[in-house]
């Protein structure tokens, strides 16, 4: 995807030939081909999800700091299935600077 390379998704749709690719920012179709899975385990597939989830409710305040915008660009091009504590408490920070209460979902892996 055009200024989207190396940003991880998470797959919400599957088509005959594309896919809707839920990001940070937004959902995107693309076609098949043009995407690598990441071949999580299902935990690791669960926290992508949910850190997703997350990252899609800071982008959707309207007034938030350009700032929030590095953070989310950043942990969006990072595809590994955790955090660093560090990264962890920036996000948490983040999200209670603009009231964001985060509760953790029900697995959506099978």
């Amino acid at each position: 995807m055009r200024g989207k390379a190396g940003y991880w998704g998470v797959v919400s749709h599957v088509g005959e030939y594309s896919c809707t690719l839920q990001i940070w920012d937004g959902d995107y179709t693309v076609k098949i081909e043009h995407l690598k899975s990441l071949e999580l385990l299902d935990e690791d597939c669960f926290f992508m999800q949910q850190l997703c989830v997350r990252l899609r409710q800071l982008h959707q305040v309207a007034t938030r700091d350009s700032s929030v915008d590095w953070l989310l660009q950043g942990l969006g091009k990072q595809a590994k299935p955790y955090l660093s504590s560090l990264q962890a408490k920036l996000l948490a920070a983040v999200e209670r600077e603009y009231k964001i209460e985060w509760r953790q979902q029900k697995s959506w892996c099978s």
